[in-house]
């Protein structure tokens, strides 16, 4: 209750506080809103739906993400067999996602006036392509896999992470400096070269590999494992999947079988003695009589 002097009587509160509530309610909403819609980073753009889903951040469900529907910042983002899907963050950068993948868009930030940014993307498992926009720092933009960070500068990359997290980074344009499995010094390369980080975080410096420009077709190459192999040493495991080392296996085990009867022909075969004498005179006559 209020006193009000004009009329000496106490009486219910005036209206304009209940106006100015109403607004204050508005601009909370507005708020909110706002700061919701700040968390999305970009959206689909590939028109096909190839079954790729995103689990926002919270252990909510994952729902399918469809041509022009939106993605924020700490979505998972998975791909099944034959799945694939197109993204374009706020700075235009492309991100493809290739089958059997999953990637966590952590954060990205853009500012159009400035066009100054960040972001960071982590990528589990299978094949992306990374293709820059507008952003002039897009050195603050870090790609992650398991056993490599990327620092890039204009950059068009195609990526590709094994199940063990062996990356491959082959880069189509611009450069990138690789740290491997977060040590301090990176590893710089340029367009027409790639990197391979395999668990053993020894790295390879190669030439670029083809890349298929189809979407579906962007998988993580059956070899990935021979280059772990190459520039881990003496690691036996990608061998053990089905891939290139245990055929190189079988190639060294065959010369071997025959070593051992070539060896074994002369003593094996005393029976014809004519041929032992004429080669071992009377020393093969001699050891022939007692064996009959």
């Amino acid at each position: 209750m209020t006193y009000h002097p004009r009329t000496k009587r106490y009486g219910p509160v005036s209206g304009w506080r209940s106006g100015t509530m109403v607004l204050a309610f508005a601009s909370f909403a507005t708020m909110l809103a706002s700061s919701a819609s700040a968390d999305v980073i970009g959206n689909v753009i590939l028109e096909d739906y190839l079954g790729a889903v995103a689990t926002p951040e919270g252990g909510q469900e994952a729902k399918p993400i469809r041509f022009q529907d939106q993605v924020s910042a700490l979505d998972t983002v998975e791909t099944g067999e034959g799945g694939a899907t197109s993204m374009r963050f706020l700075d235009e950068t492309r991100f493809d996602v290739g089958p059997n993948a999953m990637v966590k868009l952590d954060d990205f930030v853009f500012d159009p006036l400035s066009a100054i940014g960040s972001g960071k993307i982590s990528m589990a498992v299978g094949a992306f392509r990374y293709v820059g926009g507008k952003m002039k720092s897009d050195e603050n933009v870090k790609l992650s896999t398991p056993t490599a960070t990327m620092t890039i500068r204009g950059t068009e990359l195609v990526i590709f992470v094994g199940l063990d997290g062996t990356t491959e980074i082959n880069i189509i344009s611009g450069a990138v400096d690789v740290q491997p499995c977060d040590k301090d010094e990176a590893v710089p390369a340029t367009a027409g070269q790639r990197i391979v980080v395999p668990t053993t975080c020894e790295v390879s410096v190669l030439a670029i590999r083809p890349i298929d420009e189809d979407l579906a077709a962007l998988d993580v190459p059956g070899d990935l494992g021979d280059f772990a192999t190459a520039a881990g040493g003496d690691e036996g495991g990608p061998g053990d999947d089905g891939s290139g080392p245990p055929e190189r296996d079988k190639d060294r085990s065959q010369p071997e079988p025959p070593d051992p009867p070539a060896a074994a022909d002369p003593p094996s075969n005393p029976g014809p003695e004519t041929e032992g004498g004429d080669e071992g005179e009377g020393e093969g006559e001699g050891e022939g009589e007692p064996g009959f």
